[in-house]
């Protein structure tokens, strides 16, 4: 089954907790990102940025494209610096990690000149996820604490949770499961102060899939079931489907196929609500996965391509090559192994065309970072030209300083040799 415990590690921020987003607030945001002036334009970024975390992901590359080329055309650094940090963190969550690592610590400098720290405990926290992403435990570990000491000396956080989500599973990918949920459980308890209710929904997720992996069953259900009341109170639709997801799973892996049926269909039901044709392609596929292992094939292969054809329909092609392989499987289970072979077949074609797009994707943001590359080396030309040419005035300064006091002295010197 496609687990999808809501993972939100990046910029979760008390300036944001109280934006809640709809399908029309989220047209404002995209017109004051591309219409307003540039504080409103960094504003309506920010907001749309921490929404598109978990809602949409080539979104997010969006709103970090506009931001920047905008702050390209208008010479405003702002924008072209929180631009950077937007499609640092999409390059994360992307793949490309390594370059979206790279990206947002060039971003550090200038930060710590002016001593942004908001941004500073952002940006720290994107490459700790970086580094989690990478299985580099001591990196991610390094970089969430630097994460929290910097949210320290920033004004704008309420209660100082900033970086724990990161930390907590930095302690994860070291095998401390002890410390991770001591983490997750200080994070709970400060968040609940200031009701940032979708850091809270994130962090019973991730406690209740930590309890699920070790098959505490029990007290796995009662975390996402405070995960789904926390995300009920944030009107955003991806934490809902996700905590639903969860329960069922859960659920399922008690032995609750009741429930567990249920709960996947909540989850569909809530994704088709929103149209959200990537979530709603994953769920038809999980009530694949409960028919197949209750051993109902023929609901099972239902439901399996109703999740290709959806996904071949939107061009998703990871999605649509899973079903065929679902389909393979249960047909390799019924010894039609000709059917089996088919799909088999079906998959590898996809895989090769999923090559192609990667390739293509690949390229296509490799000549973005060449343009933020290319943004970067200019930037730092221009302050080598300025101090070069700061020097320069300073010396003449200096040069006509001293001109000037010796032509002072030798008037003296000549007005005291005529007396």
């Amino acid at each position: 089954m496609k687990t999808s415990a809501a993972i939100i590690l990046f910029t979760i921020s008390s300036h944001f907790w109280s934006f809640t987003q709809s399908y029309g607030d989220s047209r404002k945001q995209w017109k004051l990102l591309n219409n307003g002036s540039e504080t409103e334009r960094i504003e309506a970024a920010k907001k749309l940025s921490l929404y598109y975390q978990s809602e949409s992901i080539d979104s997010l590359r969006m709103v970090g494209e506009t931001l920047f080329f905008y702050g390209i055309d208008n010479h405003y650094q702002p924008a072209i610096e929180f631009g950077k940090i937007t499609l640092a963190e999409f390059y994360v969550m992307n793949g490309r990690i390594n370059d979206g690592i790279v990206m947002a610590k060039a971003t550090l400098p200038r930060l710590q000149e002016r001593g942004d720290m908001a941004l500073l405990t952002n940006v720290c926290k994107i490459i700790s996820s970086g580094y989690r992403k990478l299985d580099d435990g001591n990196s991610s570990m390094l970089w969430a604490k630097k994460a929290i000491t910097y949210n320290r000396s920033n004004t704008e956080s309420r209660d100082k949770t900033e970086g724990m989500i990161s930390l907590a599973e930095a302690y994860l990918l070291q095998n401390k499961e002890k410390q991770a949920i001591e983490t997750y459980k200080d994070y709970i308890s400060r968040a609940s102060k200031s009701k940032n209710y979708r850091g809270l929904s994130t962090a019973y997720a991730r406690l209740g899939d930590i309890y699920r992996i070790s098959e505490k069953f029990s007290l796995a259900e009662k975390f996402f079931k405070v995960s789904y009341q926390m995300a009920q109170k944030t009107n955003l639709t991806s934490p809902k489907a996700h905590a639903l997801n969860n329960l069922a799973i859960v659920y399922f892996e008690k032995g609750d196929t009741t429930n567990a049926r249920l709960h996947f269909q909540k989850a569909l039901e809530l994704r088709e609500s929103v149209n959200d044709v990537k979530s709603i392609s994953e769920s038809l596929y999980n009530m694949g996965d409960y028919h197949f292992y209750i051993e109902q094939y023929q609901k099972a292969l239902s439901w399996y391509q109703k999740s290709a054809d959806l996904a071949k329909k939107d061009g998703l092609l990871k999605e649509e090559k899973d079903g065929f392989l679902a389909m393979a499987r249960v047909y390799k289970e019924l010894q039609q192994f000709d059917e089996a072979t088919g799909y088999m077949e079906k998959a590898l074609a996809i895989s090769n065309e999923l090559k192609l797009r990667q390739n293509a994707d690949d390229e296509d943001l490799t000549n973005l970072q060449h343009e933020i590359w290319r943004t970067d080396f200019e930037e730092q030309k221009t302050a080598e030209i300025k101090k070069e040419s700061s020097f320069w005035v300073y010396m003449l300064l200096i040069l006509a300083g001293a001109l000037g006091i010796t032509v002072v002295l030798l008037v003296f010197k000549l007005k005291k040799s005529g007396e």
